[in-house]
């Protein structure tokens, strides 16, 4: 995550009536935290609670469309002709027999130029991970025209301040960037790495899967950069008084991904010539990180908590089989509240 800095929005006391965060009106009138007078302390359990409830319900949301969705294929196909399903089992045997394909269902498109029409036609080729893929690159680059527009309500719901912000811009917070540039870089990166892996065996093209995932790595980056600033570092505890905002911490997520994907790959750096391996490469970059972390670099503010955390997430998510051991379990728990309540 960029971290612009804008440090004065750290005596606005605004931030803090949200969220309940942070110091008193009082500390913030007697300006106790300013050079020479300490640092406010940062929320930690409440934004951990936030995070892992609302990692949550975006897994188990996400399963439960996807769960409906194939139980709507099955039935289309004229499996379960009785209305129910018996059990989650027998939903996944219907479902390996179909080979149901992740994609949305395509109605006649009309003769004439129609703009949803003419989008479809775009998107026919692709799977529904991709399509979200594009989406979210399409809400990066456009929310930088709303942050033109109205920058002090932006900062406000789209920007991560650890010490004042309320716990749910750890999630918004993935989506403003700080102009152009930033979302330009991060899109650009999205773009090259997510499509592959959304394509690989942990994924297989599952939207729902993806979006799950995707989310869930930017909740959790933004509160990686929250913990760093809690650490002995030189410089990097300030950014507890600056926003931080920027999909880089999800972008490291899919690169930590795809390196576990392809360990015996070679890449490239933008306008740095020659390509290295896949080890080499993440040695150097988690020592960059580090070292912006501890000692920093100057004129430099990136997010190196966020992208330390993403770069864990995504490693950690191929590597243990996220499929197996969270996707598979929430799919299995979705069905049967949605069995509960005779949703299926």
């Amino acid at each position: 995550m960029l971290r612009t800095q804008l440090r004065r929005i750290a005596l606005l006391p605004t931030p803090n009536r949200l969220s309940g965060a942070g110091p008193s009106k009082r500390t913030l009138r007697t300006g106790s935290y300013i050079p020479g007078g300490g640092l406010p302390a940062v929320p930690i359990l409440r934004p951990t609670l936030w995070a892992f409830a609302a990692t949550a319900t975006i897994f188990l949301g996400c399963a439960a469309y996807d769960v409906r969705r194939d139980v709507q294929n099955a039935k289309r196909r004229g499996l379960f002709k009785d209305g129910s399903v018996a059990s989650y089992e027998a939903l996944e045997d219907a479902k390996r027999r179909g080979h149901t394909v992740y994609s949305s269902f395509r109605k006649p498109q009309p003769s004439k130029w129609h703009l949803p029409g003419q989008i479809g036609e775009m998107l026919a080729g692709h799977s529904d991970a991709e399509k979200l893929i594009m989406g979210f690159s399409a809400l990066n680059i456009g929310l930088v025209g709303a942050s033109s527009l109205a920058p002090g309500a932006f900062m406000q719901y789209f920007a991560h301040t650890p010490c004042f912000s309320p716990n749910y811009t750890l999630l918004t917070s993935m989506f403003g960037h700080a102009g152009l540039l930033h979302a330009g870089i991060n899109t650009l990166a999205l773009l090259q790495m997510g499509p592959e892996v959304a394509r690989s065996h942990v994924f297989e093209g599952n939207g729902s899967h993806f979006a799950a995932f995707y989310l869930s790595a930017g909740i959790f980056s933004s509160l990686g950069s929250q913990f760093a600033t809690i650490l002995p570092t030189r410089t990097y505890k300030f950014n507890r008084l600056s926003p931080g905002l920027g999909a880089s911490g999800v972008v490291l997520a899919m690169l930590g991904a795809w390196a576990t994907l392809h360990p015996n790959a070679r890449l490239g750096i933008m306008f740095i010539p020659g390509s290295y391996t896949v080890e080499n490469f993440m040695t150097a970059l988690v020592l960059f990180e580090l070292y912006g972390l501890f000692i920093g670099f100057p004129y430099l503010h990136f997010g190196h908590g966020a992208h330390l955390t993403g770069l864990a997430l995504g490693f950690a998510y191929v590597y243990f089989d996220g499929k197996k051991h969270l996707w598979r379990p929430a799919r299995k728990l979705a069905f049967g509240g949605m069995k509960l309540v005779k949703m299926v």
